[in-house]
C-alpha cells in the first residue's frame, strides 16, 4: 500500500507539473532566448547567428530542465558554424550550437530532490544524430537525468562549464593506455584536454612528462607532472629521453592533445625508442586522419562527439561526469554578456584566435 501511495504521489505530481507548464506555455508566460546558427559559413551575429525567442521546453520523467548560467566554448563550436563540421548534410540549419553547460536544475518531474542542484552536463558535440535544437547557448535546456553531475559548492558555474569536453576527452585518451603504468608523455599539456590528462594520468598512477610552452611549467608542476619540456625547444626529443633514461620504468605511451602530424610523429618516435617492446606501445590522439603511423606503435584516435549515442560510451560519460567534478578546473577566460548572438560571436572569435592555458567560457547575465 505504501509503494502504491508513493507511486500515486509521483504520478499526481508529474501531472500537476505538466498541467502548470502547459498553461503557462499557452498564455506565453514562459519564453526564453536562444542563439541559433541559421547560415553556415561564419559566426557573425545577425548573419550566421541569430537570437531567437522560444517556448521553454517541458521535461519528461527522465529529463531535467536546467537554467544555464555558463557555457564553455570549444573549437568544434565555431568550426561547425564556419565549415558545417559535424552537421547533417541535409537541412543542417537552424541548429543550436555548444555542448558544455553549467547551471541550476529548475524542474524534474520524477525527482524533486534535484531541483536547485548546481550541475554540469555534456550535451554531445556531433549534431549528426542529436536533436538540432539542443545546445549550450540558451537560457534553459533539457538534459537527460543520467547526464548531469552536481558540482562542489566552492566551484563556480564558469569553472564547472569548463570541464565536460576537456575532461571527458582526457578520460577517453588515458583509457586507451593499458600497458604498464610507467611514463606517459602528454603533448599539449596546457590545452583544455591536456590540462585534464595530466591530472587523470597522475590519479591512475602514471609518471607524467608534460610538453607545453615554458610559461606553463609551474602550472604543470602544481598538477603533479614529474617532468616538463618546452615544446619550442630545439632538442625536445633529447630532453624527454634525458628525463626517462636511468629512471625506473619505460615510456610506453603518449597522449597527443594537439593532433597534428608533427606532434603525433614525434610522440610516436619517442615511444618506440624509449618504450618496452614487450608491452603495447600506444599513442592516443584527438585526430584520426592525416597522421603517418610509426611501425610498432599503435595509433588510438578517440571520438567524444558521438559518445552519447552508443550505450557503453554513454554509460562512460554518465559515470565520468560524476568523477571529473573532482578535478582542478583550468583558468577561465570569462566572456560576460547577455543571451545574444553578439555574445556568442565574441566568445567564438576569442577561442578561434587562441587563448593559451585558459578555457573560454561565457558567463551569462540577465
Amino acid at each position: 500500500e505504501l509503494i502504491y501511495k508513493q507511486s500515486q504521489y509521483k504520478r499526481n505530481h508529474t501531472i500537476n507539473f505538466l498541467l502548470l507548464y502547459s498553461t503557462l506555455l499557452y498564455y506565453k508566460v514562459i519564453i526564453m532566448k536562444s542563439v541559433q546558427l541559421v547560415q553556415v559559413g561564419g559566426f557573425l551575429a545577425g548573419t550566421h547567428l541569430q537570437t531567437v525567442q522560444e517556448d521553454v521546453p517541458v521535461p519528461t520523467n527522465n529529463e531535467v530542465l536546467v537554467q544555464v548560467e555558463a557555457s564553455a566554448i570549444n573549437p568544434v563550436d565555431w568550426k561547425m558554424a564556419e565549415y558545417g563540421f559535424l552537421l547533417p548534410s541535409k537541412e543542417p540549419v537552424p541548429v543550436a550550437l555548444g555542448c558544455d553547460i553549467a547551471g541550476t536544475v529548475l524542474a524534474c518531474p520524477s525527482d524533486e530532490s534535484l531541483v536547485g542542484k548546481r550541475i554540469i552536463s555534456y550535451l554531445g558535440a556531433s549534431k549528426m544524430l542529436h536533436a538540432l535544437d539542443k545546445g549550450a547557448f540558451t537560457e534553459k535546456v533539457l538534459v537527460e537525468k543520467d547526464l548531469i553531475a552536481e558540482i562542489p559548492s566552492d566551484m563556480t558555474f564558469a569553472q564547472g562549464a569548463s570541464l565536460p569536453v576537456g575532461a571527458l576527452t582526457a578520460k577517453l585518451l588515458v583509457t586507451e593506455h593499458t600497458a604498464a603504468k610507467d611514463w606517459l608523455l602528454v603533448w599539449g599539456a596546457s590545452s583544455s584536454v591536456g590540462f585534464n590528462v595530466v591530472q587523470i594520468a597522475k590519479k591512475e598512477g602514471y609518471k607524467v612528462i608534460a610538453v607545453a610552452s615554458s610559461n606553463h611549467e609551474k602550472t604543470m608542476e602544481e598538477l603533479g607532472a614529474d617532468g616538463f619540456v618546452d615544446y619550442r625547444s630545439d632538442d625536445v626529443e633529447a630532453k624527454v629521453e634525458a628525463l626517462v633514461s636511468g629512471q625506473e620504468g619505460k615510456l610506453n605511451g603518449a597522449v597527443d592533445c594537439i593532433g597534428a602530424p608533427s606532434t603525433f610523429g614525434t610522440a610516436a618516435k619517442l615511444v618506440k625508442k624509449l618504450g618496452n617492446h614487450d608491452d603495447a606501445l600506444v599513442v592516443s590522439t584527438t585526430i584520426a586522419m592525416g597522421l603517418t603511423d610509426v611501425e610498432g606503435v599503435a595509433r588510438r584516435p578517440v571520438d567524444l562527439g558521438t559518445a552519447n549515442d552508443e550505450p557503453q560510451s554513454r554509460q562512460n560519460v554518465s559515470t565520468w561526469l560524476k568523477e571529473i567534478v573532482d578535478l582542478k578546473p583550468m583558468p577561465i577566460h570569462s566572456v560576460p554578456g547577455p543571451f545574444s548572438a553578439e555574445t556568442v560571436e565574441k566568445a567564438f572569435q576569442i577561442n578561434k584566435e587562441g587563448v593559451s592555458g585558459k578555457k573560454v567560457v561565457i558567463e551569462w547575465s540577465p
